[in-house]
C-alpha cells in the first residue's frame, strides 16, 4: 500500500462511513498494518517506482541508472520533476537516487491557451466537438466541461444566474510528441470547438519559459530486491513485545482488519491504542512521509509486519516521531 496523504487517508477513512463508522471522517489517528513474509515483500515497501504510465518520470530513472542526467523544473516554480522519498527499484535492483540545483536554466516554448464561452444560443457553428480532441488537447482543457457543467447547472438552480467567465486561460507545455499530435498547438487548426452544446473559441500564444536544471544521479544499494530487504530485516526490524492482553487483541484485530481509525467512534478501550503506538514512536521510524506519520518493520508474534501510523490529530505522539539515522 503506498503511502497516503493526510487527505487521501480522510478520503479512504470516509468509505468506511457505508460500513456503519460513523465520524471516522475525522480520525484523531490511522493505523495500517500488512504482513511482509518475504525479503521482496519488506524490499517493495521500503522502495519506490514510477508508475508505468508516466513515461517521462520512467525515462527519467533510467538514465539516472544510467549514468545521470539533467531534467528541468516541470512547473517553472524550482520544484524537481522527480523527488522520490525512500530509495528507488529499477530493473530488478535498488537505487539511491538524488538530485541537486545546477546554475543553469532551459529556455522552452509553452503555449497561453485563451477560451471564450459563448451560450447555446450564439450564433456560432462548433467546427469539431470536445470529444473529439485529440488525448492530449482534452488532457490540458480537462477542466473545461466541468466548468461549463457548472456554470449550467447553477443557471438552472432557482435564483441563480451565473455568467461564462470572460476568457479562462491555462498555460501548457507540450512535449514534441504531443505537439504533433495536437490539433490546438502551435496554432489551432479549429477556431471553434463545442462542449456540452456551447460554443467555444480557442486563441493560442506562444510564450518562452526559463526553468532551472537538476542533475540526477544514482547509486546501487543493492543488486537485488531480495537483498535489499534482508539488508533493511536485519538492521532495522524491531521486536513488537511486552503488550497487554488487550494490546494483543486490538494489534490482532487490526492485523485482520489491516487498519485501524481512532476516534470517538471506535468500540477500543481508552488507552489501549496508545499503548501499543508507545511502542512504534520509542522505535525510529524508517521513513516519514510527512511530519505526523512514520513506517516501522515490526516483529510479532513469527510474522514480519509493514506498519504505517498517522497521528493525525495526536501531537504528543506526531511531536516524538524521529527518522533512523541511516536507511
Amino acid at each position: 500500500m503506498p503511502s497516503l496523504s493526510r487527505r487521501k487517508l480522510l478520503a479512504g477513512c470516509a468509505v468506511g462511513l457505508t460500513a456503519g463508522l460513523a465520524g471516522c471522517a475525522d480520525p484523531d489517528a490511522a493505523m495500517f498494518v500488512e504482513p511482509v513474509s518475504a525479503a521482496t515483500d519488506i524490499a517493495t515497501k521500503a522502495t519506490t517506482t514510477p508508475d508505468s504510465r508516466d513515461t517521462e518520470t520512467t525515462e527519467l530513472v533510467a538514465e539516472t541508472v544510467a549514468g545521470g542526467t539533467n531534467r528541468t523544473s516541470p512547473d517553472g516554480r524550482g520544484n524537481p520533476p522527480y523527488q522520490p522519498d525512500r530509495p528507488v527499484r529499477y530493473n530488478g535492483s535498488v537505487y539511491d537516487i538524488e538530485w541537486q540545483e545546477t546554475d543553469r536554466q532551459r529556455d522552452r516554448t509553452e503555449y497561453l491557451i485563451s477560451l471564450t464561452v459563448y451560450g447555446d444560443d450564439a450564433d456560432r457553428t462548433p467546427e469539431i466537438s470536445f470529444d473529439e480532441l485529440p488525448a492530449v488537447d482534452r488532457e490540458r482543457l480537462h477542466f473545461l466541461p466541468r466548468l461549463i457543467g457548472q456554470i449550467q447547472e447553477a443557471n438552472e438552480s432557482e435564483g441563480v444566474d451565473a455568467a461564462f467567465p470572460a476568457s479562462p486561460e491555462r498555460q501548457a507545455w507540450y512535449p514534441p510528441a504531443d505537439r504533433e499530435a495536437s490539433v490546438l498547438v502551435p496554432e489551432p487548426d479549429y477556431e471553434t470547438i463545442g462542449v456540452d452544446g456551447h460554443p467555444v473559441t480557442v486563441a493560442v500564444e506562444p510564450t518562452t519559459v526559463s526553468l532551472d536544471v537538476f542533475a540526477y544521479t544514482a547509486t546501487e544499494r543493492a543488486a537485488s530486491l531480495a537483498a535489499f530487504g534482508r539488508d533493511i530485516r536485519a538492521t532495522h526490524r524491531f521486536e513488537l513485545t511486552g503488550l497487554s492482553d488487550a494490546e494483543r487483541d486490538f494489534f490482532a484485530m487490526v492485523i485482520d482488519d489491516g487498519s485501524f481509525y481512532k476516534g470517538s467512534f471506535d468500540d477500543v478501550e481508552d488507552g489501549v491504542f496508545e499503548g501499543v503506538a508507545d511502542r512504534f514512536v520509542s522505535q525510529p521510524a524508517l521513513f516519514m512521509p510527512y511530519a505526523s506519520e512514520g513506517e516501522w518493520l515490526t516483529r510479532y508474534d513469527g510474522t514480519d509486519y509493514w506498519v504505517r501510523i498517522d497521528f493525525v490529530r495526536m501531537s504528543e505522539y506526531a511531536d516524538q516521531l524521529r527518522s533512523v539515522e541511516e536507511l
